[in-house]
């Protein structure tokens, strides 16, 4: 028996001589004593009979949780079942599709991830039932026990009647087939009001994410409406009208710009009583965009990219998970395997409002990235080249990261490569933020227990 090649140690950890865990592939984290420890830096040269009794159920139950595996025959075999797994085997989770109702926006966000794609096209009822039967046939050929679906635009609430109609539609067939079923909206919540929401509620709302980039002045500069008038103050009126009926989670992009305003946001909330309320609150880093329709590879707000880099977002991206942990508030340390949509073979789709089928959000509205529509039964060509990707295949096999990048991310490989299939390492950003995100997690788990 040997520890895996997998594991992220931290010493001194919660306490002086303690140490934690962290397996990257089972996601396991464990608190070690020294003695423990000494145990598993020796286990490779020793026979499982020179270990005291309760030795050997520790390393019984690490070896449960893939910190400690047979020999690295085991463990190769281990990580080639784990990346089968995330890319043909989801039908143990939800089939969640996010679909958009259009390209059509009342905002004029300065960093939109859209422009150049911006359209006035809007879901129609034939569309629609398209979809329906699209996404029922999906969901019966591959066993799923839920559905979830993500409206999204553009600002769907633009065009509010495929939501209605898909969602009725979508609950009737899985009412009576015992499947799970429901669906959460994506909107900048400037059209948000109580009886549209009781109306979505009939038919299987759980969740309504409103965006909002921190404090007013800070969110109004970046998202106002197209003739230049504020939000921030109808977004958190429309909040406060509905919150005690619907689950409503808070997200935003941040760069250093609005990075500072943000804790400045979270005290507005709380003074208004609503922060305690939000079912979820997350704040991502701004990311680049692909460029205009005729040429995606002109790339556009270039300079995300380096919230990554050596001079990048670190510290921010980890003050904000912190504060927001502080507040006991619900959100991800983003200490997990990120599995790409992308490679994933039919576990999650985005349906745009023509009917095409996209791998992942960041590639709507460019044809040449569309896997398919709804009108045909199967796939395009470009389906399966997508799912054969294999990036990691690239990677220093004795990463201690592979399993939770998987050779990085398919959309930043084509910003920084203009194609999908080259690795896109970022295995400094992983060495900085890594030991501070297990930090967190363990304080979490512990805080919840």
């Amino acid at each position: 028996m040997k520890a895996s090649r997998f594991n992220i140690w931290l010493k001194d950890y919660p306490g002086k001589d303690d140490y934690v865990v962290f397996n990257s592939r089972t996601q396991a984290l464990v608190k070690i004593n020294p003695r423990l420890k000494d145990t598993l830096d020796k286990l490779e040269g020793l026979n499982p009979e020179e270990l005291s009794l309760f030795s050997q159920g520790c390393i019984s139950a690490l070896k449960q949780n893939g910190i400690v595996v047979e020999d690295d025959r085991e463990e190769e075999a281990r990580l080639q079942d784990f990346f089968r797994q995330l890319k043909y085997d989801s039908s143990g989770l939800p089939f969640e599709a996010t679909i958009l109702t259009t390209y059509s926006c009342n905002f004029r966000c300065v960093y939109c991830f859209e422009e150049s794609v911006k359209d006035d096209v809007f879901l129609s009822k034939d569309t629609g039932d398209l979809i329906v039967k699209w996404l029922i046939r999906k969901a019966e050929e591959r066993g799923f026990k839920r559905v979830y679906l993500v409206y999204y635009g553009g600002e769907p609430l633009l065009n509010v009647r495929p939501i209605y109609d898909i969602s009725w539609q979508i609950k009737q067939w899985a009412a009576k087939n015992g499947i799970g079923f429901g669906f959460g909206i994506i909107t900048n919540g400037s059209l948000l009001n109580l009886d549209l929401v009781e109306k979505l509620l009939s038919v299987g709302l759980e969740e309504v994410r409103v965006t909002i980039d921190g404090r007013r002045e800070d969110h109004d500069r970046k998202r106002p409406f197209v003739d230049g008038r504020p939000t921030f103050d109808l977004l958190i009126e429309n909040i406060r009208k509905i919150i005690d009926k619907v689950p409503v989670a808070v997200s935003g992009n941040f760069d250093k710009d609005n990075f500072a305003g943000i804790p400045e946001f979270l005290d507005y909330l709380e003074e208004l009583g609503l922060l305690a309320k939000l079912s979820r609150v997350d704040f991502a880093p701004l990311t680049p965009r692909l460029g205009p329709k005729a040429n995606p590879a002109a790339i556009e707000l270039g300079s995300c990219l380096s919230f990554v880099g050596k001079d990048g977002l670190f510290k921010e991206v980890l003050e904000l998970k912190k504060e927001l942990l502080r507040r006991g508030l619900k959100t991800r340390t983003g200490l997990a395997v990120n599995a790409c949509a992308l490679l994933m073979q039919e576990a999650a789709i985005t349906i745009d409002p023509r009917g095409a089928i996209y791998k992942c959000n960041a590639l709507v509205g460019y044809p040449e990235f569309s896997v398919g529509n709804v009108a045909q039964e199967d796939f395009n060509p470009k389906f399966r080249e997508f799912v054969d990707i294999e990036a990691w295949k690239s990677c220093p096999q004795d990463c201690v990261y592979l399993p939770m990048c998987q050779g990085g991310c398919r959309f930043f490989s084509y910003l920084e490569n203009n194609n999908f299939t080259e690795v896109s390492c970022k295995k400094e950003y992983f060495d900085r933020i890594t030991p501070q995100l297990i930090k967190l997690e363990y304080q979490r788990l512990k805080d919840s227990a």
